[in-house]
């Protein structure tokens, strides 16, 4: 028996509208504010193609990736560190 490919999911199109519009809400204004600091040409579509990336992780995130990611965040789940904590032991690197 093979397996059948999943049907393609639309791609989100990589312009300033198409990415906020995908977005989380609370990071559509800091896309918009960095875009419109970023210079015309190379440092702007930097800053598309670093957002559009964010932009399809949030289009498929599930509400039970939601709760995996908070469990993380707060070193909910058993034997697990809070994220800032391995944040901060890293020190500068980021």
């Amino acid at each position: 028996m093979s397996v059948l490919p999943r049907p393609a999911v639309p791609g989100i199109p990589r312009t300033a509208n198409g990415i906020a519009a995908a977005l989380a809400p609370g990071r559509k204004g800091p896309f918009l504010e960095e875009l419109l600091a970023a210079q015309a040409g190379d440092e702007q579509l930097a800053v598309m193609d670093r957002w559009h990336l964010r932009a399809v992780a949030d289009t498929r995130r599930t509400d039970a990736d939601r709760e995996r990611a908070a469990s993380l965040r707060t070193g909910e789940r058993g034997g697990v560190a809070p994220l800032e904590a391995v944040l901060g032991s890293l020190g500068g690197a980021r």
